[in-house]
């Protein structure tokens, strides 16, 4: 399945800014959406992060992230 231009979780645009993930104080370039391996929605950089659980890149939206109980942003995200 093809990414789509808008964060599925959010519903922005996905800009060039929106693909750089963060994987603790890593940054990891996409050049598309990235896919929670949870939920499977597509989601922006500021509604997915990179975590290292199971395989070192594993894709969690915040949602998924809260329910797992996983740090989530320090904001709290979308």
């Amino acid at each position: 399945m093809e990414p789509p231009g808008n964060c599925q979780a959010c519903r922005r645009v996905a800009t060039e800014s929106m693909l750089r993930y963060h994987r603790g104080a890593d940054v990891v370039h996409h050049e598309s959406l990235l896919q929670c391996d949870i939920c499977e929605r597509f989601a922006c950089a500021e509604c997915l992060k990179v975590y290292d659980i199971i395989s070192g890149y594993d894709f969690l939206c915040h949602e998924c992230a809260r329910e797992l109980g996983a740090p989530g942003p320090p904001n709290g995200g979308h």
